[in-house]
């Protein structure tokens, strides 16, 4: 925690809410940047008045929302593309490829805005959103839920902890990290019996 104040208080210190944006945007495109850390130390900077509780959350939802928006259309415009034109040389890698394609249109979308909470995960979910096509207007909605509540959770634990930030930190983010993981396993396996209910149904009428 005291690489994070080291490292980004000048900084945020120096350039405001400008500086939160970039940095969001950033991480969540991919730089290996401690986007929860930050989340919770711009709210501490809330709590000391040096920053403002609303602008703070506004510009760290925004940046974050913008980014996953961006990563999406990378997704949609140079990855789809690139695998329709060339995966079929890869074989059976192809054919991975059309059913986790299938897979994230029917339970992935869940890993949108819970991916937000799975160190790792958030990152990628945005670009194979767009790889799969899964509808924007699903996407949006999905991303933007789980970023609205990923950023106001975070900004306010930061502003409520104050000093104590990085005592609580790690344990409060390491807990809902296991609870949101769990719960998009419930999600995926609860999913994959009802597909698979759904395509015995659909044997059934076939051998009538």
């Amino acid at each position: 925690m005291a690489e994070v104040m080291t490292t980004f208080g000048d900084y945020i210190a120096q350039y405001g809410y400008g500086a939160l944006f970039g940095l969001f945007f950033l991480g969540i495109l991919g730089m290996p940047l401690p986007e929860e850390t930050l989340l919770v130390f711009s709210g501490f900077l809330v709590s000391t008045g040096q920053l403002a509780y609303w602008p703070t959350f506004l510009v760290c939802f925004l940046g974050s929302i913008s980014a996953m928006t961006t990563a999406y259309w990378i997704g949609r415009k140079l990855g789809f593309p690139f695998l329709e034109k060339y995966g079929k040389r890869l074989g059976m890698g192809y054919t991975v490829y059309k059913k986790t394609e299938e897979w994230f249109n029917r339970v992935g979308k869940w890993a949108l805005p819970l991916g937000y909470f799975i160190p790792g995960v958030r990152q990628f979910t945005a670009y194979f959103a767009g790889i799969t096509r899964l509808p924007f207007p699903t996407f949006l909605l999905y991303t933007y839920t789980g970023g609205l509540f990923w950023s106001l959770l975070f900004v306010t634990l930061g502003w409520q902890l104050g000093e104590r930030w990085d005592e609580l930190f790690d344990l409060i983010s390491r807990n809902l990290a296991i609870f949101f993981i769990a719960l998009f396993a419930i999600i995926a396996g609860w999913s994959y019996l009802r597909h698979r209910a759904s395509l015995k149904k659909q044997k059934r009428r076939g051998m009538q």
